[in-house]
């Protein structure tokens, strides 16, 4: 198997348990929301990308692309795999806002941030996601590839152990500050206890 095939095995892997994940905390507002934050102009890039378009060709979506609206279908979208980073990135603000605490949100925004701290620097400083001529998808290197996997599988379930048993273990906060340098930031006590209860300090 070539390195090509075994980064888009293990990415593949990863979106489609880190989707899931997300899938429990946004669906419920994603169903209920009148103002669909979903544009033809994101989804565009998943057509314009090599890599995101190989990892379709391995899951295809459910249904055909729109030019109107892109993968936006009547019950969600259409992508089974390969979706664009953004589409991660975006948080509503009804989302945050059910979230209960601080912590809670920059937890949130870790998860949110994985799938384009997996993409970067891919080739050089190019992410995944820009590298535009398929012929250069052969140049990548997987042990390049697998250093931001082990920070994101790090970071996907640091967040996870956290939101479901609200419990943190500082000793990986160096890899979510990595992941989101701008987002998290607690307190020596919080991380050193482990207690979601102490106060946390972030830099928003």
């Amino acid at each position: 198997m070539s390195e090509l095939n075994k980064i888009v095995e293990k990415y593949i892997d990863f979106e489609k348990r880190l989707r899931a994940f997300m899938d429990t905390i946004c669906a419920q507002h994603c169903r209920n929301c009148d103002d669909v934050c979903c544009r033809q102009e994101f989804c565009r890039e998943t057509i314009e990308s090599p890599f995101l378009s190989l990892l379709r060709e391995k899951a295809p979506p459910l249904a055909t692309y729109s030019s109107e609206f892109g993968w936006l279908t009547e019950t969600g979208c259409a992508l089974c795999m390969g979706r664009a980073p953004v589409c991660y990135e975006f948080l509503c603000t009804d989302i945050l806002a059910s979230q209960k605490t601080k912590f809670d949100r920059s937890m949130i925004k870790v998860l949110s941030a994985l799938i384009n701290h997996l993409g970067k620097n891919a080739l050089g400083p190019r992410h995944l996601v820009e590298i535009l001529h398929k012929e250069d998808l052969h140049r990548l290197r997987l042990a390049r590839f697998e250093k931001r996997l082990n920070d994101a599988e790090a970071g996907l379930n640091v967040v996870t152990t956290y939101l479901r048993n609200q419990s943190f273990d500082g000793r990986y906060l160096p890899i979510l500050v990595r992941i989101t340098p701008s987002q998290v930031y607690v307190s020596k006590d919080f991380a050193k206890d482990e207690h979601r209860k102490q106060k946390s300090i972030f830099n928003n």
